[in-house]
This record gives structure tokens, C-alpha cells and sequence, in this order.
């Protein structure tokens, strides 16, 4: 533990300071903190910054994913629809549905073919719909240049933004993209609700979050005593400075939430929890199983695409086999343990763009969250502390 906290404070305070500012906190059963450490500061004009802390607040960008996840969740404990029912999405999603499938290879002119299997809420959540990024995939990024447009689906409005061509069939692949803002979607339609309202009445207020969590800063930083942490990249002259944060026209459920590591905290808390308040134990079964199955499309394309996600997430699945690479609803799973780390099996961990990682054990009991705020993500100083943070936890809950 001495090592990292070490190697967090000589990040921070170099004459060129490869970070900004970290908070990293982990959390056993009920709660308990395993540790709790902050060191930075919150802003790259040391003029007017303050000490990063747990309650400063952080932009969690894809790790709003698990919230998202987790509200739809709450959908189906109410009865309000099946993750396998291919009418919710037809019914309430009809931009999606009709949407046609990418049939030419990257480079080549495109060619389409109508959707021949349906699209469920698993496929969205488990990113297996076809529904990818524009920023990331150049198939899209053709399709917009076609139509004389960049990139739209993080700072277009929704749903027009996301109204993209699928680049496979339901379950034949796996694209990271658009499917947790599609949820979100689903979540306001089916409620009659914002998102965000949905998820303070339905999440954040059941574990007692604070005002620091929300979508976008503006609502967070009403009551006058939130600390925004800026997201920090390096100049031509090595020097960090401010990366500008695109505006965000919608309530994003793939990327858009705002949080204090304190608050993002107590919502893993809840899910390994043994008695949790947000959902039932066996729907957190669901939550946190295995989704794609052996020789399927979906899992083998997950697998190929390992470096994708590799640069958000550290060495948790750097050292593993690809047979241990598996997705659940709320991330990805993985599903033995390493011979490096040590008893990982069970483990649901992603990350965000901005240099955040989250990760939970039911099973061992303890959870953790490495907020960071540097762009882009996976890179530097910030990749060999999220490196250091994972083997800390490990070593600090005894799984090794």
C-alpha cells in the first residue's frame, strides 16, 4: 500500500506532473473500507485549485455504464420488462429497430442487408446489438463522411445521434458503442421520467448518495459546495493542461454521469453486499453472469478486441488466457484466476475515458474504484498507477 500511495504523490507533485489528481478508494462486505487514499489536485492552474478528495467530483464517463445497467435492472424487478424480450425493444426503441446492418468490409464501399433477428436489452447492455461508436469505428466514420458529418454520438442530441447503421446482426459480434445510451433511453421511455431522475429516486437516494452525483456539473454544483475535478491532458510542452470536455446536450446512459468517488462507492457497496438495497441478490446473479456463450460470435469478437479494452482496465485481464474473458450485463467478467494477481475469478470490472476503473468480487466481498481524470485514457503515469491500484487491492483483501 506505502508503495502505490508513494508513487501517487511523486506523480502529482514532479516538476511536470504525469497526473493530475487520483482518488482510490476500495470497500469490503457492509461497506467496510480496505482503504481509502487521495492525492492532487483538482484543477491544472495551481492558482485556484484545491486537494482532490472522495468527494470531489469526477466526470465517470463510461463508468456510468454500471448505473445504467443497474437501473434497468431495477425495470425488470418491477415487472416492467424481460433483458430477453425482443418486443421492449421494438416497441419502445423503433429508431433502433429499424435501423439496417453494415454488410461490406472496412475500406469498401458500403453495402446493407435488413436486421434478420431481433435486438434485447442483453444485446444492448453486453455491447452484442450492433450498435457501435462513431469516434471508433471507421465504418461508421465513413457512413458520416458520406453524409458530410463527423462524429456525433457524444456531443449529438438523443436519440438522433445514435441513429447509426448496426455493423452486424444481434449476437454475431461485439462493437463497444451506443448500447447503455439506448438503455437509457428505454429507462425514461418505459418511466415517463429523466434518466437521471429515475436513477436518484431508484438508486441513488435507496444507498444514500449525496447531490455530488448526477448528469452534467451544472445541477451538482447548484448547492454551491462541489468541486469539479478537470480532466487533464498533456501539451506539446509536456505541461498538463485542460481537455475540453465536449457540451452534453442529453442525459447519456453510456457516458454522461458526474460523481464523487464517495458516491460511485457506495453504489458498489450495495452490489456486493450481502443484503443490498438496490437489487435483490438473485438479480444481482444476473447482474454480474456470464452472457455470451462458447464459439459465439459475440464472445469471439470480445476476445480479439482485447487491447480495446486492456488500455481502460489495466492488468486485470492482461495476464489472463482469452477463455477467461467473458461479458456480463454490467461489464466485463472475468472468469478464472490469474496466476499473476491471484484469485479473480468472478470479477466485473470496466472502465472510463477519462481514466477512471471500477471492479467488484461478490464472491470474495470487496469492490474498488480508482478515479482518475486524465485523457486520453491508458496512457503514461496513469496506466502504471491503475496497475499498481489493481495489485494493491489484491494484495489488501488477501486474494493473491
Amino acid at each position: 500500500m506505502a508503495n502505490f500511495e508513494t508513487k501517487i504523490k511523486d506523480a502529482t507533485s514532479a516538476e511536470k506532473p504525469g497526473i493530475l489528481g487520483v482518488v482510490a478508494l476500495a470497500i469490503g462486505r457492509n461497506g467496510n473500507p480496505i482503504f481509502s487514499h487521495a492525492v492532487g489536485k483538482t484543477t491544472v492552474n495551481p492558482s485556484n485549485s484545491t486537494s482532490i478528495d472522495k468527494n470531489s467530483v469526477l466526470a465517470l464517463a463510461s463508468c456510468t455504464k454500471l448505473i445504467t445497467a443497474i437501473a434497468a435492472l431495477r425495470l425488470v424487478e418491477q415487472g416492467r420488462f424481460d433483458i430477453n424480450d425482443p418486443s421492449i425493444v421494438e416497441k419502445h426503441l423503433p429508431e433502433l429497430s429499424q435501423q439496417d446492418v453494415i454488410t461490406s468490409p472496412p475500406g469498401q464501399p458500403l453495402t446493407y442487408e435488413k436486421r434478420n433477428k431481433p435486438i434485447t436489452v442483453g444485446h444492448l447492455l453486453t455491447h452484442t446489438s450492433g450498435a457501435g461508436y462513431d469516434f471508433l469505428n471507421p465504418t461508421l466514420l465513413a457512413w458520416r463522411k458520406q453524409r458530410g458529418e463527423g462524429p456525433q454520438h457524444l456531443v449529438g442530441v438523443l436519440p438522433d445521434c445514435l441513429e447509426v447503421p448496426s455493423l452486424f446482426q444481434p449476437g454475431e459480434g461485439w462493437a463497444y458503442g451506443s448500447g447503455s445510451d439506448w438503455i437509457g433511453i428505454l429507462v425514461s421511455r418505459i418511466t415517463d421520467e429523466t434518466l437521471g431522475d429515475f436513477m436518484r429516486k431508484e438508486i441513488f437516494d435507496v444507498v444514500g448518495c449525496d447531490h455530488l452525483i448526477g448528469f452534467g456539473t451544472k445541477e451538482i454544483q447548484e448547492d454551491g459546495d462541489a468541486t469539479i475535478v478537470q480532466v487533464a491532458i498533456r501539451g506539446e510542452n509536456g505541461d498538463l493542461a485542460e481537455y475540453p470536455m465536449p457540451e452534453q446536450k442529453s442525459q447519456r446512459g453510456g457516458g454522461g454521469l458526474w460523481s464523487s468517488a464517495d458516491n460511485f462507492a457506495k453504489i458498489l457497496a450495495d452490489i456486493i453486499a450481502p443484503e443490498p438495497k438496490i437489487l435483490s441478490p438473485k438479480t444481482l446473479d444476473i447482474l454480474f453472469a456470464a452472457r455470451l456463450s462458447e464459439g459465439s460470435g459475440g464472445l469471439t469478437s470480445l476476445r480479439e478486441q482485447a487491447p480495446l479494452y486492456q488500455a481502460m482496465i489495466g492488468p486485470l485481464t492482461a495476464s489472463l488466457p482469452d477463455t477467461a474473458i467473458n461479458h456480463a450485463l454490467g461489464g466485463l467478467l472475468i472468469t478464472e484466476n490469474s496466476e499473476v494477481l491471484g484469485k479473480t475469478k468472478g470479477t466485473m470490472v470496466w472502465g472510463g475515458g477519462f481514466g477512471s476503473l471500477w471492479f467488484a468480487n461478490r464472491e470474495r466481498g470487496f469492490a474498488a474504484f480508482y478515479g482518475g481524470s486524465a485523457f486520453p485514457p491508458g496512457q503514461g503515469v496513469s496506466s502504471e498507477l491503475i496497475a499498481d491500484f489493481v495489485s494493491t487491492v489484491w494484495e489488501e483483501v488477501g486474494a493473491k
